[in-house]
């Protein structure tokens, strides 16, 4: 049980670890070029971390924090961001910061459409996914009925897996990026080591350490947060429904009837999410703790097992 003891080592895909480590000019041009060797990059301008977008007119809309925004000399646009959580809406979540892009960086008042930027969306996956992916996915507009008809809209979105299935097409720079996002030793490539030794200086630093840790609490407590408020919305929403079904039955005690079902039906629901939230966090803490398998799925029988079978509980922490 030694293993539970040890000081997490908080890797690339790390928002703070990549955001340093992929602020660095250098490093964050030669990530680039490897995953689009088709682009003759000449040079790009300094990266910007942790880019807040946000619309003071419209404080209904939501804002969105990119994890890095650089542009080219040539005026392209790059919005890489890293995602170690499958939340099942990344096709979505790309297609919301591409729209944020263009309305805050790619149009000047007075330009014509013609001076659009080319606009790339492109997310470091590294989570594992159901359907096995390639490590590299391009997605372009096409013509449903002629795929080889591609709207030229400027927009381009690439999704990079780090559990993909190589294709024989990757450079080598690539490849290297994925050994990096699963924490695998790189050599041979003078980028890639200035990027592992600031890895290793960053958890080396207790001030690094200490900021990280208190970064990830404040995304943990913001988290449990949006669940209260979630559950809190289910039971607001099953009350409401229960009346509404009470009313239209015209009885009283119809009423009260759905009233408690609402909530019951809510608390329930909204239970049951933050048990599989809770699950997914202590699975990914305990892996970053040195846990094996075997011991991960003790500790979820022992917390989880009067709500989930074993068999479920072990495909949980296959999908993790």
């Amino acid at each position: 049980m030694k293993n539970m003891h040890k000081k997490p080592w908080f890797g690339f895909t790390e928002d703070k670890v990549f955001g340093e480590v992929m602020s660095n000019k250098e490093f964050c041009k030669h990530v680039l070029q490897g995953i689009l060797p088709e682009l003759a990059i000449e040079d790009i301008y300094f990266p910007h971390k942790q880019e807040e977008i946000n619309d003071p007119e419209h404080y209904d809309q939501k804002d969105v924090r990119l994890d890095i925004l650089v542009e080219d000399y040539n005026h392209n646009l790059y919005n890489i961001e890293v995602q170690t959580t499958n939340t099942d809406d990344i096709a979505r979540r790309m297609r919301y910061y591409a729209a944020k892009a263009d309305q805050r960086y790619t149009l000047k008042k007075g330009s014509t459409y013609r001076n659009l930027k080319n606009v790339y969306i492109i997310f470091l996956c590294s989570f594992n996914l159901a359907e096995k992916k390639p490590i590299k996915s391009k997605y372009l507009t096409i013509n449903s009925d002629n795929q080889t008809d591609v709207l030229q809209d400027g927009l381009t979105k690439i999704i990079i897996n780090s559990n993909g299935i190589p294709s024989g097409n990757e450079t080598k720079t690539l490849l290297n990026l994925v050994k990096l996002m699963k924490n695998l030793p790189i050599s041979g490539d003078a980028y890639f080591d200035i990027a592992q030794n600031r890895i290793k200086e960053i958890n080396s630093d207790e001030k690094w350490r200490d900021m990280i840790m208190d970064y990830e609490t404040k995304l943990l407590e913001r988290e449990q947060d949006a669940e209260e408020r979630g559950l809190k919305r289910g039971i607001e929403k099953g009350i409401n429904q229960g009346m509404q079904q009470g009313m239209q039955q015209g009885i009283q005690q119809g009423i009260q009837q759905g009233i408690q079902q609402g909530i019951e039906q809510g608390t329930k629901e909204g239970k049951k999410k933050e048990k599989l939230i809770g699950i997914k966090k202590l699975i990914l803490a305990l892996k970053d703790f040195g846990g094996n398998d075997q011991q991960i799925l003790q500790r979820l029988e022992k917390d989880y097992g009067d709500s989930f079978s074993k068999e479920k509980l072990e495909k949980f922490l296959k999908e993790s």
